[in-house]
């Protein structure tokens, strides 16, 4: 039996792209678990198809207080 991963939401976000050499939409591949500030995140370009390994965004509710 085959599982389809259709229905599945898929997270993006505009991040910098170093092929395109523009801020592009790009997919979000593989997140850590564990999803912290340092650890890496592999991304996906949308336009170029590149993919890419980056870290995360820093968190902004630090700069609220």
């Amino acid at each position: 039996m085959t599982k389809n991963n259709d229905n599945v939401e898929k997270d993006f976000e505009n991040r910098w792209c170093k092929f395109c050499i523009a801020k592009t939409k790009q997919e979000i591949i593989f997140q850590p678990k564990i999803p912290t500030y340092k650890r890496r995140r592999q991304y996906k370009c949308t336009i170029c198809g590149q993919t890419t390994w980056l870290q995360g965004r820093r968190p902004s509710a630090e700069s609220v207080y």
